[in-house]
């Protein structure tokens, strides 16, 4: 089977200094090419670096905002779930470096999932290679993007809610418009009380936008 792993490339993509060329391979071995090859898959990997991960944002996180533990823990299940760390797989072109067994290799689609877990995987190796350091390195680099909507989503924590308690019966709705491209989204906000357009908000998640917004509308009627 062909092999789709080049270390060098690799190391230059996830722009950290990794030693262990086998300790990375592991993290992009899939359990299907594990099978087939008799060697060992990334699954470990991927356990150890979801409980990295998982450090490394919920200090990030407990030391830039002062939210209280619920909404910390809302917050770190946003920022390491599926869909953020598949993106940032997708920016970095890594799922092709993955060893993949034959019938793996036939599905031209990757799922999330997978791209989840090779995230993690490699949190691991990281890790294992040179410490939490190299690791929160990598971590901070790619998911910098997310941390710089910590400043806004702490400064907004729970607008909507309260924008609701505020006005409880009143018609309370959001409008989004998304431009950019896939990796680089910016959202702009409308939210309307009874068809009138009180805040807007911009953010490059659709949520901080909405948030935005709504302490837009809030500190309008505070005003009046």
């Amino acid at each position: 089977m062909k092999n789709n792993f080049n270390f060098s490339e690799v190391k230059e993509r996830l722009g950290v200094n990794v030693k262990s060329e086998k300790l990375l391979k592991t993290a992009f071995t899939h359990s299907s090419f594990a099978n087939e090859n008799k060697v060992e898959s990334n699954e470990r990997l991927e356990f150890l670096g979801d409980s990295v991960l998982g450090f490394i944002v919920t200090e990030k996180i407990y030391k830039k905002t002062h939210l209280n533990e619920g909404n910390l823990s809302k917050l770190r299940a946003l920022l390491v779930s599926e869909k953020p760390l598949a993106e940032i797989i997708d920016k970095l072109d890594l799922e092709r470096f993955m060893l993949k067994g034959v019938g793996e290799t036939k599905n031209k689609v990757i799922s999330n999932a997978i791209k989840c877990d090779l995230y993690e995987a490699i949190v691991g190796a990281l890790y294992l290679d040179s410490g939490i350091g190299l690791a929160r390195e990598f971590v901070e680099k790619t998911l910098n993007k997310n941390f710089e909507e910590l400043a806004k989503l702490n400064d907004y924590e729970d607008a909507k809610t309260k924008l609701q308690e505020t006005l409880p019966y009143k018609n309370i709705k959001y409008y989004a418009t998304k431009k950019g491209d896939e990796f680089n989204p910016v959202y702009f906000v409308e939210v309307k009380i009874n068809n009138v357009v009180c805040g807007t908000g911009q953010a490059t998640s659709k949520r901080a936008a909405e948030q935005i917004a709504a302490s837009v509308a809030l500190k309008k009627l505070k005003e009046k």
